[in-house]
């Protein structure tokens, strides 16, 4: 996330890519993923389901309902890691004057999505969205788009899966998290549960969450 360019004085959201890093197929407007699979579940899916989209399917629905009889707080974790996420990019739209954001492992749309917080504080926001599955590529085409630079985004996908390589889920503790903060200028109220970031007044928080969040500046 960075400060405004001169110049840059219009909204965007640019096409996301596959893990390779190759546009994400049709060309600027919609597209689909040839042999989308909709008899098996899908983590993405699944997560819209979560968090209330209809971007699913049966096969979704169940692996998600049974995940939810595995773990009731599933449902409000994940809505509260959504909400810590509208959260902060308001406060860096309209407190902050940030005016680029780059949104890594964007998922399916929903609610509350990264560009229509953004632009909801700040219209001139302009808004990358980088995700390597190829199922979310197929929405991302669903999305208006102003100004569409394909090569970048395949590069900025490339370059950013270059540097995510190795596992992707790693359970952490307090102390681990905020470690990735080091030599940061960690932002009130520090790391904290991802619902006691900055709520908003009179909203309703789960009392727990089993996740970790913070918000720092690079000095």
């Amino acid at each position: 996330m960075s400060r405004p360019e001169p110049g840059s004085g219009h909204a965007s959201i640019t096409p996301m890519s596959d893990q390779a890093g190759n546009p994400a197929p049709g060309g600027p407007g919609r597209g689909q993923v040839p042999g989308l699979d909709t008899r098996h579940a899908h983590p993405a899916r699944v997560y819209n389901y979560w968090l209330g989209g209809k971007d699913n399917y049966p096969a979704d629905r169940e692996a998600a309902e049974a995940a939810i009889a595995a773990n009731p707080r599933i449902v409000t974790d994940v809505r509260a890691n959504r909400a810590f996420l509208a959260r902060v990019v308001r406060y860096l739209a309209a407190d902050c004057g940030i005016r680029q954001f780059l949104d890594i492992g964007t998922g399916l749309p929903t609610a509350s999505n990264t560009h229509e917080v953004a632009q909801a504080a700040a219209p001139d926001a302009r808004v990358v969205y980088v995700d390597n599955d190829p199922i979310v590529l197929s929405h991302a085409r669903a999305h208006p788009a102003s100004d569409i630079r394909a090569a970048e985004m395949a590069e900025m996908t490339r370059r950013v899966n270059e540097r995510m390589s190795g596992p992707t889920a790693t359970m952490r503790d307090r102390a681990a998290i905020t470690h990735f903060f080091d030599e940061l200028d960690l932002l009130e109220p520090g790391v904290v549960q991802p619902q006691q970031w900055r709520p908003d007044p009179g909203a309703l928080s789960p009392p727990q969450v089993t996740a970790w969040c913070g918000v720092a500046r690079k000095p």
